[in-house]
């Protein structure tokens, strides 16, 4: 959910919303809630008071905390990740383009609200979490790096990408979209020198073309002889 959906949301009255409608509004006041808070010290009471609601009917709508939370994140991380599978296996055409639009999606992913602070607890905390979710955690990330290693190995079998260790590359593209967003999102407010979020998309899809490419494109390439 956008920014601007969850502010129109949070304007509608309360009594008009529709139980799907509720639903959904606990769901992205938990990840908020546990993003701002960690999962410890994030109680039923902040994600209620997130989403302007009683604790009951948080408590109604998913009985507890532990509950709520793998919840969210079957909801709002892997669905997403599921709909990129369903796109990665239908795919035609040049990997590259394939690589480049998931990691797009996931660089626009990344400033939904409350979205990297969610990440930050998942690798932070996840020792802390009940043992159904921390299982739910570590099988969302096995299977983001199985997909990146679908791609990579396609890459690679068509010759657009160069040979190398398709467990490494995944996590190393991975974690530098997520570290620069993490970084992007954090200094921006108090330095005045950071570029704008689409420079800093620009510099990190050149970078991660020059990793895996075995060819630059064009424009790259007369880039370097400037």
């Amino acid at each position: 959910m956008t920014t601007n959906q969850v502010e129109e949301l949070q304007r509608s009255p309360k009594w008009q919303r529709r139980p799907d409608e509720r639903r959904n509004e606990i769901l992205d006041s938990a990840v908020l809630a546990f993003g701002r808070n960690g999962y410890t010290r994030t109680t039923l009471a902040h994600v209620a008071e997130q989403a302007g609601v009683s604790a009951g009917t948080v408590s109604y709508y998913f009985g507890c905390k532990a509950t709520l939370f793998e919840e969210m994140i079957a909801v709002r991380l892997i669905s997403f990740l599921e709909n990129e599978e369903a796109i990665v296996a239908s795919h035609h055409g040049p990997v590259r383009h394939l690589l480049d639009q998931l990691l797009r999606r996931l660089w626009e992913r990344a400033w939904e609200p409350g979205f990297l602070e969610l990440m930050r607890v998942v690798k932070v905390e996840s020792a802390e979490f009940p043992e159904s979710g921390r299982l739910l955690c570590q099988q969302l990330g096995e299977r983001w790096r199985r997909l990146y290693g679908t791609i990579l190995l396609a890459g690679m079998e068509s010759g657009e990408f160069r040979q190398m260790d398709v467990d490494v590359a995944a996590r190393t593209i991975s974690y530098a979209l997520f570290g620069v967003a993490e970084k992007v999102s954090a200094f921006s407010s108090y330095d005045p020198r950071m570029p704008d979020r689409e420079a800093m998309w620009q510099a990190l899809r050149e970078m991660v073309d020059r990793f895996v490419l075995v060819k630059l494109p064009r424009a790259a390439r007369q880039e370097e002889v400037k």
